[in-house]
């Protein structure tokens, strides 16, 4: 029912700060939506709040990009606010985001054809009147601590207080930076990545891994509730890997001990904490992931850390050092892509340390069957081995 890794043993799935707003409006009647391509609402669930881009992307020259296989142009109106349309004039349908931002509206690049924030068509070149039926679908959009979500479903549903709290960046207790990447593989196949921590020691043995923990006796617990899937990760007495080494000033072994939060669609949060007798430091990753089509998807990075808030070259080398460790990741997560593409039913084999991926894995396949969070049914099956 949706794009992800499939695992052998079971039928489905198995066991082992402000906001700024504009809404977009259902069809009143002017047949906005008429001719429109509807992704496979199996592929990608709606009714949820995607990111969509940082808000550093979306100034006064239109920004285009695809969102669950819908393509929409994005652009900030005169009084800074951002708007979402899709990516298409109403009158021969060449692409908005060919064309130009002016004032509060856009201007089609082919015949001039002018639309609101609310997709409605407002002029026409050489005409007294524009056409009642020239509108192209208007999208939900909030901007919150620096990214842009879009609202993929029923506008009537869209509720932007739903949009995830993610408050790092640009506060004074949290230094850090934001950073997107695009990716050859399905959005699922990155959120598995970072729910199964195992991978660091062997993926990214070279940065934040080390080889030494590949063996470790790891305390794992995991938690479904109402809104997403929590977990925690715990390992004593490890090497730190070169990256946590040097932000640390480690010298010998310490613990790390890892938190996580997945919200659905795609949301991850990561709190990492690494210590020794000596000192504790604590660095936020933020994963918003977004499908792009079915085999590609848009990622970001937002990394905060809790020291050295004042050292801007601290940041720029944390840039540096964790887009090596995106790549590692991405460099294995498209290998992936392509062997699933090319041997799509071949079943993957679970291990233990799939507990967590499991249990968003069932609670996607709820959501896309309209059912409820089952918090004790997941609890118990997420914690067996």
């Amino acid at each position: 029912m949706w794009v992800g890794v499939r695992y052998a043993g079971s039928e489905g799935l198995v066991e082992p700060a402000p906001l700024a707003v504009i809404f977009g409006s259902p069809d009143d009647g002017r047949h906005c939506n008429r001719g429109r391509h509807v992704p496979d609402p199996a592929t990608f669930l709606r009714d949820q709040w995607y990111a969509a881009a940082l808000s550093s992307d979306i100034s006064d020259t239109p920004f285009a990009r695809t969102i669950c296989d819908e393509e929409i142009v994005f652009f900030r109106t005169s009084g800074g606010q951002v708007a979402a349309l899709e990516d298409r004039c109403a009158h021969r349908h060449a692409p908005l985001s060919l064309g130009a931002v002016t004032g509060d509206h856009i201007q089609c690049g082919y015949h001039g054809l002018v639309f609101g924030a609310d997709g409605i068509c407002i002029r026409v070149p050489g005409q007294d009147q524009a056409p009642p039926q020239a509108c192209v679908r208007a999208y939900p959009v909030v901007e919150r601590d620096g990214w842009v979500w879009l609202w993929i479903g029923d506008p009537a549903k869209a509720d932007p207080a739903t949009v995830p709290a993610l408050p790092f960046f640009g506060v004074s207790e949290w230094a850090g930076f934001q950073k997107y990447f695009h990716v050859k593989a399905g959005c699922q196949l990155f959120v598995d990545n970072l729910l199964d921590l195992s991978h660091v020691a062997f993926t990214h043995a070279a940065s934040i891994g080390a080889a030494s923990a590949a063996d470790a006796d790891a305390e794992v617990e995991v938690t479904v509730e109402a809104d997403g899937v929590r977990g925690k990760r715990v390992l004593q007495g490890v090497e730190p890997g070169p990256f946590i080494q040097a932000w640390g000033g480690f010298e010998g072994l310490i613990e790390r001990h890892s938190s996580y939060v997945w919200r659905p669609p795609s949301v991850m949060e990561i709190c990492s904490r690494f210590s020794d007798t000596g000192k504790r430091i604590t660095i936020m990753v933020i994963n918003p992931i977004t499908p792009e089509t079915a085999t590609t998807a848009h990622f970001w990075i937002g990394w905060a850390r809790d020291f050295n808030l004042d050292d801007t070259a601290d940041t720029e080398k944390a840039v540096e050092q964790n887009t090596q460790v995106i790549l590692e990741d991405v460099r294995i997560i498209e290998g992936q892509q392509l062997r699933m593409t090319k041997y799509p039913d071949t079943p993957a084999i679970p291990i233990k340390a799939d507990k967590a991926v499991n249990a968003v894995h069932r609670f996607l396949d709820r959501l896309h069957l309209g059912q409820p969070s089952d918090q004790h049914g997941d609890k118990s099956s997420a914690a067996a081995e």
